[in-house]
């Protein structure tokens, strides 16, 4: 055998074996928990240590140079089959390695040993008017210019910092901040906010979010890169850490980057005159906000490119043990719900 394929040959053993450590953490949960316990706190902090030196996106790069690699081999197959194979094990051995096991680890509801609420009417109508209450005394303390970028990293970071080993998320930190998109529009276009890389253990926030969206996004995906899986539990602990705070703009983006769920949960489960009774006590302000940011991501939105990634987007998630896909979002309510708002 040729130098060059043996070299093809061991390095595809090799990422095969890798990624069947993998299926066993995807099989035997405490293995996954075990990785997301001790391992991956570890690894995240090297990697985003290094990958901090460069102030733009390494995973966008990563993506690019693979996919032209890929062409490459596939226009010469019967010579590059091999590293074509090679490329697609490693890239996913990567992928789970650097992050991905966190999807095979333990719920939220088990790591805080709570059994998920069944809906309940007056258990919600209490919950609907806590949040309104709340949403309201944000409101009247009146929409504050949001605090510079740093300020709100570094108190939501504190935030993170300071909870209880028991939830099983990393501690984020100090170098770990935002990166530089090259390709913002793109994201804008299939109508993503944010995102955390798993090759480089970076956090990116598109561009276009809107001040009063940007700590609740990013607080979402800190919450990611700090070993969270589900988008439903990123969204609890992007409203968690945010309504915590102790900058009022950062506290009204948790109230008000909640209500699209809050409307949409209480539309769905409510009788409608219980609905529209609460909708009426919601201020005009705070929807007048939700419909304007909603014709805003609209207005940037491509319908084509933007339902290819939501269909590709929802495999890969039910792929990954989030069984209800996209749908998972709304979920941040039932968690609400049996946690609480607050400690």
């Amino acid at each position: 055998m040729e130098p060059g394929k043996r070299i093809g040959t061991f390095s595809a053993l090799a990422a095969v074996i890798l990624l069947a450590v993998v299926f066993l953490c995807r099989t035997f949960t405490p293995w996954a928990d075990f990785y997301s316990l001790h391992i991956y706190p570890v690894l995240s902090g090297a990697v985003s240590l290094l990958s901090s030196l460069i102030p733009f996106s390494l995973e966008e790069i990563l993506v690019v140079a693979a996919s032209v690699y890929a062409v490459f081999c596939l226009i010469r197959i019967r010579k590059r089959w091999l590293s074509l194979i090679s490329l697609i094990l490693w890239i996913t051995v990567w992928f789970y390695a650097g992050w991905g096991v966190n999807y095979f680890r333990s719920g939220i509801f088990v790591r805080a040993g709570e059994a998920p609420v069944r809906y309940e009417r007056e258990p919600f109508l209490s919950f609907l008017t806590d949040y309104t209450a709340s949403l309201e005394s944000c409101l009247s303390a009146g929409k504050v210019p949001l605090e510079d970028r740093y300020a709100v990293e570094k108190d939501l970071k504190s935030f993170f910092s300071s909870l209880d080993k028991d939830w099983g998320l990393s501690t984020p930190k100090k170098w770990q901040h935002p990166k530089k998109l090259l390709f913002n529009r793109l994201y804008s276009a299939v109508g993503v906010s944010g995102f955390v890389g798993p090759f480089f253990n970076e956090i990116q926030v598109n561009g276009d979010v809107l001040p009063l969206q940007y700590a609740f996004t990013y607080a979402h995906e800190l919450s990611h890169l700090m070993g969270v899986s589900s988008e439903a539990e990123a969204n609890y602990w992007g409203f968690r850490s945010c309504a915590a705070s102790s900058l009022p703009g950062v506290r009204l983006s948790a109230y008000q980057s909640l209500l699209p769920y809050v409307v949409s949960n209480a539309r769905r489960v409510l009788p409608e005159e219980d609905y529209v009774q609460w909708l009426r006590s919601v201020p005009e302000e705070a929807l007048e906000e939700m419909n304007a940011q909603s014709e805003y991501w609209n207005g940037l939105y491509s319908p084509f490119v933007g339902s290819v990634q939501d269909w590709i987007y929802n495999l890969y998630l039910k792929g990954n043990r989030i069984s209800r896909g996209t749908a998972d979002y709304s979920e941040v309510i039932r968690i609400l719900m049996t946690l609480g708002m607050e400690d």
